[in-house]
C-alpha cells in the first residue's frame, strides 16, 4: 500500500513540476532582466510568507498571493510565475514540517501552473496587463478564483491515496472556505501596491508587505493557542467533573461528552469489563447508533477493537473502506469512514475501550488521537481510583478469618432492605447461629483447628445462599444470615436444613474429624419487630433459648410461626 502511495505522488509530482519546468522556460524570454534584483527580492519576501505560513488541512494559509498578484500587474506573467514557484521551492524547502522533497517540488510546481492557468483566463477574459486595473476587475475576479481553484484541485489530487498525512479534523471543503477567506485580505492589498508602485517603488511595496507577515504570524500563534486550548479546556471540564467521584458509567458518559467538544464525532461508545468475565460490555453511547451500540459486546484479540485491547496503542482508522480489517467488519466499521480506538489501562490492569466514529473519511488526526489519550488517561485514573475505593470498602467489610460480611456491612444491608420492605410490603427473616459449646471444641482440638471450624463453617453457610440471601459473621461463633421475602415455615425450614447440614457435615484437621451441632434463632420483619435493632434482638432472644434449651435446635421469635 505504502510503496503505491509512494508511486502516485511521485509521478504526479514529477508530472506537475515537469509541466512546471516547461512553462518556466518557455516564459523566460518574457523576464526583464533589468528587474533581476526587485524580482529577487519579491522572492525573498516569498520565502519569507512560506516559512510564517499556517499548516492548515490540504495545504497552508499564506500571504504570498499578495506578492504574486502585485508582481503580476508590475512585471507581468512571466515575473510571477518565476517569483511564485522559487518561493514556493525555497520557503516550504526550509519550513518544510517533515514534508518529502517531492512534496516540496510539488507545492512549487503547482504554484507555477496556478499562474499560468490564471493568466490564460484572465485573457481569455479581456484582461491586460497595461489596463489600469479598475478596467480589469472582472479578469482580475477569474484570475484569483481559477488560482484558488488550480492550487486545490492539484493538492486534492496529491493527498488523495493518504490524505490522513495531511488533513486535520476539517474537510476539504472547510479548508477551501478558510482559504478563500485570506485572499478577502490579500487581493486587495496585491491591487493596492501595484496601483501606488509607481509612486513608493519597491521600498514602499516591502513596507506595505510587513503587516501581512506580521498577520500571518499572529494568526499562525493563534491557531496553535487555539486548538492547544480546546484540548486544556476538555481536560479541565473532566477533571472538574471528576472531582465529584462519579461511578464507572457517569465517567465513560463525562469522557464521551468532554470529547465531542474537542474532537468532533458522530458516535461514541465506552466499553468496561466487568470485575469477573472475558467480555467488554458496553456503559455508555452517543451519538448515531446509540442504542444499538449499548447491546454489542467485546473481546480481546478479537475484530479490530479487540486487537487494540491485545496491543493496548491507540489508533487512527483513517477510512475504515481502505483498510484492509476493518472493511471485513460489521457494526461501526460498516456505518463510519473514521475511526478513533482508545484503549483504557492502568499500570496494571485492562479497564476497557473508548471508540469514536465519524461518517467522513480522515477526520481524526494525530492532534485528536493526542486529546481522546489524555481523556482516557484521566478517565482510566478515575475508573482505578474508583476500583480501589470499592476493593477497600469489600476488605473493610469482609470479615478476615472467614471471609464473610462483617456485622457493620450486614447491619446496613439490613437498614436498607427494612426501608424497602417497609415500602414495598415485602417481608424477610434473620436467622442467628451459634455453634455449641465451641470453647470445648477450642480447648480439645486447640485454637487452629477452632479457627478452621470456623472457616469450613462459614464456606457451608456461604454455599446454602439462595440469590439474594446475606451471610455474615456475627462476632465470635455466631453468624448472621438475612434471607428476603423468606416468611412463616418457609423461614423454619431453611433454618431446619441448615441445622441439620451442620449436624452432618464431618469438620476435619490433620486427619482428626469431628461432629458439631448448633443453635439457631429465627426472627421475621415485620412480624417480630418494626425495625432493623429490634429485629436482631428478636432473633438473639430466639438463639438464646435455643442454648438455654440445649444446642441443637432452632427456637422462633414468636411460637407457634404459621405460614
Amino acid at each position: 500500500m505504502r510503496a503505491k502511495q509512494r508511486a502516485y505522488h511521485t509521478i504526479l509530482a514529477l508530472l506537475v513540476v515537469g509541466l512546471a519546468v516547461w512553462r518556466l522556460v518557455f516564459l523566460l524570454p518574457a523576464l526583464d532582466l533589468d528587474s533581476v534584483r526587485e524580482l529577487l527580492l519579491l522572492v525573498f519576501l516569498g520565502v519569507l510568507a512560506e516559512c510564517l505560513s499556517v499548516p492548515f488541512a490540504y495545504g497552508r494559509l499564506s500571504g504570498a498571493f499578495v506578492l504574486i498578484l502585485s508582481t503580476f500587474f508590475i512585471y507581468g506573467a512571466a515575473a510571477a510565475a518565476w517569483v511564485s514557484g522559487l518561493a514556493a521551492l525555497f520557503g516550504q524547502g526550509i519550513a518544510n514540517c517533515g514534508n518529502p522533497v517531492r512534496t516540496v517540488f510539488f507545492n512549487a510546481g503547482q504554484c507555477v501552473l496556478a499562474v499560468v492557468v490564471a493568466d490564460g483566463l484572465f485573457r481569455l477574459c479581456g484582461g491586460v496587463q497595461i489596463q489600469p486595473i479598475s478596467a480589469n476587475i472582472f479578469p482580475l475576479l477569474v484570475f484569483t478564483v481559477s488560482y484558488i481553484a488550480v492550487n486545490h484541485i492539484l493538492v486534492h489530487l496529491y493527498t488523495t491515496p493518504d490524505r490522513h498525512a495531511f488533513v486535520g479534523r476539517v474537510s476539504w471543503f472547510d479548508s477551501i472556505k478558510w482559504d478563500t477567506l485570506t485572499y478577502f485580505f490579500t487581493v486587495p492589498l496585491g491591487i493596492l501596491i501595484a496601483m501606488i508602485y509607481g509612486y513608493i517603488g519597491l521600498s514602499g511595496t516591502v513596507l506595505l508587505f510587513f503587516p501581512i507577515l506580521a498577520t500571518q504570524l499572529a494568526l499562525r500563534f493563534y491557531v496553535r493557542l487555539k486548538t492547544t486550548n480546546i484540548g486544556l479546556t476538555a481536560f479541565y471540564r473532566l477533571a472538574k467533573t471528576l472531582e465529584s467521584k462519579p461511578g464507572p458509567i457517569e465517567i465513560m458518559e463525562q469522557v464521551l461528552a468532554n470529547a465531542k467538544k474537542a474532537v468532533p464525532y458522530r458516535a461514541g461508545v465506552a466499553y468496561l469489563r466487568p470485575e469477573e468475565g472475558t467480555s467488554y460490555l458496553p456503559v455508555a453511547a452517543t451519538g448515531l447508533y446509540a442504542r444499538q451500540l449499548m447491546s454489542t459486546a467485546v473481546y480481546e484479540g478479537e475484530g479490530l477493537i479487540g486487537l487494540v485491547l491485545e496491543n493496548r496503542e491507540p489508533e487512527i482508522i483513517y477510512d475504515t473502506r481502505m483498510h484492509p480489517q476493518a472493511k471485513r467488519e460489521s457494526g461501526l466499521c460498516r456505518t463510519m469512514r473514521s475511526l478513533i480506538i482508545i484503549p483504557l489501562f492502568t499500570t496494571s490492569d485492562l479497564l476497557g475501550v473508548i471508540v469514536l466514529g465519524e461518517k467522513r473519511p480522515q477526520v481524526f488526526d494525530e492532534s485528536s488521537l493526542h486529546i481522546m489519550t489524555v481523556l482516557a488517561r484521566q478517565g482510566a485514573m478515575a475508573l482505578e481510583n474508583h476500583l480501589l475505593g470499592y476493593r477497600l470498602n469489600q476488605a473493610l467489610s469482609r470479615d478476615n478469618l472467614t471471609g464473610l460480611l462483617s456485622f457493620s456491612a450486614l447491619w446496613d444491608i439490613v437498614t436498607g432492605r427494612c426501608s424497602s420492605a417497609r415500602a414495598e410490603g415485602f417481608t424477610m427473616g434473620l436467622i442467628l447461629l451459634d455453634i455449641d459449646r465451641f470453647r470445648v471444641f477450642n480447648k480439645h482440638y486447640g485454637r487452629v483447628a477452632g479457627e478452621m471450624l470456623l472457616v469450613q463453617v462459614a464456606n457451608l453457610l456461604d454455599n446454602s445462599l439462595r440469590r439474594d440471601d446475606v451471610v455474615s459473621r456475627y462476632g465470635g461463633d455466631e453468624f448472621a444470615l438475612l434471607l428476603p421475602w423468606a416468611t412463616g415455615a418457609q423461614l423454619v425450614d431453611q433454618a431446619e436444613t441448615l441445622l441439620k447440614n451442620i449436624s452432618a457435615q464431618p469438620f476435619s484437621r490433620e486427619g482428626r474429624t469431628a461432629r458439631i451441632t448448633v443453635s439457631i434463632g429465627v426472627a421475621e420483619f415485620p412480624r417480630d419487630a418494626g425495625d432493623p435493632a429490634g429485629l436482631f434482638n428478636s432473633a438473639q432472644r430466639a438463639l438464646d433459648k435455643a442454648k438455654e434449651g440445649g444446642g441443637n435446635r432452632v427456637i422462633t421469635a414468636a411460637a407457634p410461626l404459621t405460614v
